[in-house]
């Protein structure tokens, strides 16, 4: 197949989107419905793998067809056909634009609130799956898309190897770990069938990922890969709130019933991280109003751990972290610690310029405030 060619009098190819192991991804055209499509078709490897991968495909097909969920990703149709003498198979499903997570996390960690947006859409994705009997077994960066460029709704992808209750017809092969390694529970790695404790296991890793910007365990190896999942502890993650660290070491336990039992759990326990998130702000306002109250060390004693916090769960660089930061400073000088206020409004002075821009209301904020403290500090002085 290549880009221009008419598909049974109906899906018009318009151009490659990427190619895998045993695939390549066409953008297409429905003629039929007048819809953008994407196109999934076999490769001829030439390898003696047809067979498997024809049934791995159709394995996708028939999986797909009894999920449907916001969160995953939906198919049309599939079917066959000679093209220059070659018999092609290949599914159609709908046309995801956005990056996939693989891509968001080269850019770098993104902030905390939209990642725990997107850890509850993958819950759901396989809530929806385990639900319906179907392990997916390689829940993994590559194989979780959003819709759209605006990274708004994520998607899960590529269920050719799931398994569906206890058939794994045809997708096994004797001393062979069916998976990607990077995120291979550890009873996975013994050989075990997949379990919603395995997929559970793999989120675990990608939410590690996704939270940290690092693997839990990147050896460059498949026997270091294999030693570390199996043996090694988790690493604890590094700025992180407390309960979504627990979380992600109880998802990466060695012992499967130690895990959460299902994703529905996971996906609640990250909505309850995000509203703590949410509610940062909220607490950040109350303690401020005990300075405008007259109550200057309340607040700055409020303040203090909230400055953590929003540094742990925004970012330093964040405008929220650089705001809570700026409201201390007000409480620092209004107690009479000018000196401390004016440290520390030194260093939020050149923060919040490279971070919001030097014309930034909160940059102005900051720089007024700064340039008056001197004064301030002379008259406490006198």
């Amino acid at each position: 197949m290549r880009a221009g060619e008419l598909l049974e009098d109906r899906y018009q190819l318009i151009g490659e989107l990427g190619r895998g192991a045993f695939g390549v991804v066409f953008e297409a055209f429905d003629r039929r419905l007048g819809r953008q499509v994407a196109v999934k078709a076999l490769r001829n490897r030439g390898t003696g793998e047809e067979a498997n991968d024809l049934a791995r495909l159709y394995r996708e097909v028939d999986v797909l067809a009894q999920l449907t969920n916001p969160n995953i990703v939906t198919v049309y149709d599939k079917g066959e056909l000679a093209v220059r003498g070659e018999r092609h198979h290949y599914i159609v499903m709908e046309l995801l634009n956005g990056p996939t997570l693989t891509q968001v996390l080269a850019a770098g960690r993104p902030e905390l609130l939209p990642a725990l947006d997107w850890a509850g859409q993958l819950c759901a994705a396989l809530a929806a799956a385990h639900e319906a009997k179907v392990i997916h077994r390689d829940v993994k960066p590559e194989n979780i898309m959003f819709a759209r460029p605006d990274r708004q709704l994520l998607k899960v992808l590529d269920f050719g190897i799931a398994q569906i209750g206890d058939n794994l017809d045809g997708l096994t092969t004797d001393g062979v770990v069916i998976g990607s390694t990077p995120y291979l529970a550890p009873e996975r790695w013994r050989g075990e069938p997949g379990s919603v404790r395995s997929d559970l296991y793999a989120v675990g890793c990608v939410l590690y990922e996704l939270f940290t910007g690092a693997r839990p365990f990147p050896a460059d190896s498949t026997y270091n890969l294999m030693v570390q999942h199996l043996e090694e502890p988790v690493p604890h993650p590094p700025a992180l709130p407390h309960d979504l660290a627990v979380l992600l070491r109880a998802l990466l336990a060695k012992d499967p019933a130690e895990r959460p039992g299902d994703a529905a759990e996971v996906r609640r326990r990250l909505a309850a991280a995000a509203a703590a998130v949410h509610d940062l702000r909220h607490r950040a306002d109350a303690a401020f109003e005990f300075a405008l109250q007259g109550r200057p060390e309340e607040a700055v004693e409020r303040l203090r751990p909230l400055v953590e916090q929003f540094r742990l769960a925004f970012g330093p660089d964040d405008g929220r972290t650089l705001r809570t930061r700026h409201d201390l400073a007000v409480a620092l000088e209004r107690s009479g610690r000018v000196a401390q206020a004016r440290e520390l409004l030194a260093e939020l002075l050149p923060a919040t310029a490279a971070a919001l821009g030097e014309d930034h209301p909160d940059t102005v904020a900051v720089r007024h405030r700064l340039t008056r403290l001197p004064a301030a500090v002379n008259r406490a002085g006198s």
